[in-house]
């Protein structure tokens, strides 16, 4: 690849020979769909710069998922939520001193904020790094980080996608358009977790000839739908398919108990996952290969390693974050407010009444060809 002109650059004032820089430090704390959204970003300086040697900083629970991505040479995790616990304790800012350090030891030429709040950009500006890359003031979400980078990417028109956001900060310094095949995320699976999840599909679920996971849960109690229309969905396909089983995979100790609930209501043929790892999920979800959720990280995780999704929007919007590609399908609320990114809403039933179960089950049965 030759060294692109700075007339080529985005990010102004830029020396070219930078851009063969050997370490880089992508800066993307949380959350879990956010970080999976921010994969494509991996590809593309992969493709583009192949010598360059990356670490991802993190929050901590997501350090086994970022061990998954062969592009990544070390992640760099942050246990942000232990210490919010005891932010006043000696321990913690000893903690956090000694990270600070250990941040600053590794010399990085160039750091890129794909988050663009205050947060990431104090990870940002404190790796040290001489070039710090970020959103300029349109894109940021948090107005504090333009602060703390000293380069910033412009979103043009198109990027009304969160994965093109990502990979516009990302190839702002390089010169090379990204490509389609760009935003799709790819996560590798390791072979022992590959075969666990097998065993447990199985065991499960038997012989189905079609098999699909369900994941009903969200932070958002504007993103979920309720427990009836996820047991019509699965009634539904049953109905177009009788030959599928179907898998509830949860998180936490409410989405068990509401799991069970749609197990009870959508009757045989469907088994309640065990709590499992990240990647261990993920493996299960790439041994089913589809998968049904609203705006979730699980959602994302699916698509991620390949598996056929069908995903449900309300408050938030699928044109900006459902998976992308010729495999997933995605229902948009028909409100003329959806999109509307409330965490809460008093017309939240009216919402979740507006999406119909039986036209979320048709679509994942012509995605299994059933």
């Amino acid at each position: 690849m030759e060294i692109p002109s700075a007339s080529m650059l985005l990010c102004r004032d830029v020396n070219p020979k930078i851009l063969y820089s050997r370490k880089v430090l992508i800066v993307k704390l949380s959350a879990l769909g956010d970080i999976l959204h921010a994969l494509p970003a991996l590809k593309y300086l992969r493709r583009t710069a192949p010598s360059l040697e990356i670490h991802w900083a993190s929050d901590a629970s997501f350090a086994e998922l970022l061990a998954g991505c062969p592009e990544v040479v070390k992640a760099v995790p942050f246990p942000f939520r232990e210490w919010k616990k005891q932010s006043f304790s000696p321990k913690t800012w000893k903690e956090v001193l000694g990270a600070v350090r250990a941040l600053r030891r590794e010399r990085y030429d160039i750091a890129i904020d794909i988050q663009g709040n205050l947060k990431s950009g104090l990870v940002t500006r404190l790796s040290g790094a001489p070039l710090r890359i970020g959103f300029d003031r349109d894109g940021v979400r948090e107005a504090p980080n333009l602060l703390l980078t000293n380069r910033k990417a412009r979103l043009l028109p198109e990027d009304r996608h969160v994965s093109r956001k990502y990979l516009r900060v990302a190839s702002c310094l390089f010169g090379e358009p990204f490509e389609p095949s760009d935003l799709s995320p790819d996560l590798s699976v390791s072979a022992e977790d590959r075969d666990a999840a097998a065993s447990l599909v199985k065991e499960l679920l038997g012989d189905a000839v079609f098999r699909v996971a369900v994941h009903s849960g969200s932070t958002w109690p504007t993103k979920r739908m309720s427990k009836v229309f996820w047991a019509g969905v699965i009634l539904s396909l049953r109905e177009r398919c009788p030959a599928v089983g179907v898998l509830l995979s949860w998180g936490s100790e409410e989405e068990r108990r509401e799991a069970l609930e749609i197990r009870e209501m959508a009757g045989g043929s469907v088994e309640l996952l065990p709590r499992l790892s990240i990647m261990r999920l993920a493996a299960v979800y790439r041994e089913c290969g589809f998968v049904m959720a609203p705006d979730t990280g699980p959602l994302h995780l699916a698509a991620a390693v390949g598996a056929a999704t069908v995903s449900v929007f309300r408050a938030t919007d699928g044109l900006r974050n459902a998976p992308d590609g010729a495999s997933h399908r995605f229902l948009q609320a028909p409100m003329e407010c959806t999109a509307c990114l409330r965490k809460e809403c008093d017309r939240n039933q009216m919402c979740l009444d507006s999406v119909s179960s039986l036209e979320a089950a048709e679509l994942m049965a012509g995605l299994m060809g059933a």
